[in-house]
Order: C-alpha cells, then structure tokens, then sequence
C-alpha cells in the first residue's frame, strides 16, 4: 500500500480515522445518488446494487473497527472509480447533462490524492482524465449547453487534480523534513563514540522514568560505572586504545542491562538505569562487573566499579544520582573492581 498522504505526523489517530470514514461516507452517498436516480427498470439491474452493497458494509466494518479503515477506503475508491467512470460514458452516449458519480468525481479528488499520496495519487487522477477526455473525443456533445457542462467539470477536476497534487506533496514534504530533523536530533542525543544514549538523552529518559515511577508505585535503580585507572590506559596506549576500552565497555554493559537503559555520562563514566528493586539492581551491577573484568577488553584487563541507588518516595533525579555516585566513590575507596 502507498504512503498515506493522511499522517499522524498531520493529524491525530482519531482525526485521520474520521478524514477516512468521511471519504467511505462520500463514495457511499454518491453510489446512492446513482440508485435513487435510476430509472424503475434500471433498479431491477443487480450491477446498479453490489457496488453499494459492497461500499456500505465497508463503511460499517470499518465504524466497527472489524477491518482497517485504510484497507476500507482503498477497496471502496477501486468500487467507485470503474463505476463512476461507466456512469459518465453512458451519461456521454445519452447526450444527457453531468449527473449522478460525474458530479462526485471531482469531490473525490482530493480525497484520492490525501489517501493515496501525490505520486500514487496523479496516476490514479491522470488515468481517470485520460478516460474522461477519451469519452469525451467519442461521444462529444452536439449542443452548445451540453459541452459548456461538461467542459466545467473537466475544467473542476482539473483544478481540482492540481490542488490535491500540491496539498498532499506539500504535506509529504513538510513530512520528510520533520523526519529529517527528528534523525538529526536523535543523533545530536546520541553519543557518538559508543552509540549508546548522550547526556541529554539520558537526563530526559531518568526524569520520565523516574516520573513514571513514582507516579505508578514502581521500582527504579541507577547504576553509575566508571571505568577503572582509564586515564592510566590512556596515558600508558594512547587515546585510540582508550576508545576502543570505551565502546568494548559500553557493549557489555548493554548486553548485561537487560530490560535497562545504558548511556554515556561522560568520559569514562556511564548510567544504567533499571527498573529494578535495590538487591535486583544489585545483582545486575555485579554481572556487569564481572562481566567486564572476567575477559580482556581491546586486548587490556579492565575493571570497573558501580555504585547503586533505588529511588525512595518523593526523591528527584538530582538526589537519586547523589546517592548511586556517592555508593560508586565508596567503591573506588575499597579498592576499585567493587559494587556499592
């Protein structure tokens, strides 16, 4: 299925269910308008009566949420076009005015482009215009009244084709740049060297964990790790073996979290936050540790010390990273390679 031109980017869940449940509405009243202005003879035919039947159980389906309004609306415009466009080569043959699906075809358009995207959307209209000017070459009104109405309605669903077509591609547009600035701030959040959460990113998701927390009478731990005698590695392997230590130890901390969430503070220091009890986090801090000092990393032994804090009722974020640092600088004092 094509793109919707109809995003959430642009229009709220229940908002864009109405827009699509309107379109269903439309094509359904436009199919009853050809019914009720059918000669008696013309509603014993059965091809005047399945393609409302099929819209109308469409539009109720699709109210009920048996089936996806999105599938609903596409089968129901495939129902209509090839419908409509029989409608207006018999009004042609007639010699009759515009009436009937010709006089909803242009209200459709715009709809058509909205639902299925500029791109999709100018091929679906632009095959339907070529239909519309081939009847028209074939059966072309003999009277000057009768062009004159036809004439308008091309002329209406061609203005009506331009407007649809600038409408959904400016939506699209407009769509892509916000998709574009979304990417760049996600990678302005990320840190750059581990690929792991940023500063920022990880300030934002403890205030709402934290939030979440305390809000649904949950636990939430924060783990701060820091790297053991990093400068020494630095100093003694030069900055390059120090970021390979940096990524090899953002990698198992991840793989350790589990359910948590791993981020960058900055230089050698990381958070890890977990929705765990006090004695759960601790366990997941030990793994980490041991983890990380059971094998060699880049080549070099590497161990690290982790300080742990589970948050109590009424605490802020600020108080919550006091105590997980203050257990971390009790680590580093028994001698490093421990968790406090």
């Amino acid at each position: 299925m094509p793109p919707f031109a109809l995003s959430p980017e642009f229009f709220s869940p229940g908002s864009r269910r109405k827009l699509l449940l309107l379109t269903l509405l439309l094509i359904a009243c436009s199919l009853l308008g050809l019914v009720v202005a059918a000669s008696p003879a013309g509603l014993r035919n059965p091809a005047l009566w399945w393609p409302l039947a099929l819209v109308a159980a469409l539009t109720v389906l699709a109210a009920a949420r048996r089936v996806p309004v999105e599938v609903t609306v596409t089968l129901g415009l495939l129902v209509f076009l090839p419908v409509a466009l029989l409608d207006l080569q018999h009004a042609l043959r007639s010699a009759a005015l515009p009436s009937g699906l010709s006089l909803w075809t242009p209200a459709l358009i715009v709809e058509v482009f909205l639902f299925l995207g500029s791109r999709t959307g100018l091929v679906v209209v632009g095959l339907v215009g070529a239909l519309l000017l081939l009847a028209l070459s074939e059966h072309f009104p003999a009277s000057l009244a009768l062009r004159g109405a036809w004439l308008n309605l091309a002329l209406a669903s061609l203005l009506l084709t331009v407007l649809g077509y600038t409408l959904s591609s400016s939506l699209e547009r407009s769509r892509r740049m916000q998709a574009s600035s979304r990417s760049a701030l996600a990678l302005a959040r990320q840190d750059a060297l581990t690929g792991l959460m940023g500063r920022a990113a990880l300030e934002d998701h403890l205030e709402r964990s934290l939030a979440r927390a305390l809000r649904h009478t949950t636990p939430l731990s924060l783990l701060v790790c820091d790297i053991d005698h990093f400068k020494a590695i630095n100093d003694r392997h030069g900055h390059s073996k120090g970021d390979e230590v940096l990524r090899s130890v953002a990698r198992r901390l991840a793989r350790a979290a589990g359910g948590g969430v791993v981020g960058r503070w900055g230089g050698e220091e990381f958070l890890v936050v977990v929705p765990l009890s006090q004695p759960d986090a601790l366990a997941v801090a030990e793994r980490m540790r041991a983890d990380i000092a059971g094998r060699p990393l880049a080549g070099l032994n590497v161990t690290v010390s982790l300080g742990a804090a589970t948050h109590r009722s009424g605490e802020n974020v600020t108080t919550l990273f006091a105590r997980a640092d203050q257990h971390l600088y009790e680590a580093k004092r028994a001698g490093r390679n421990r968790v406090r």
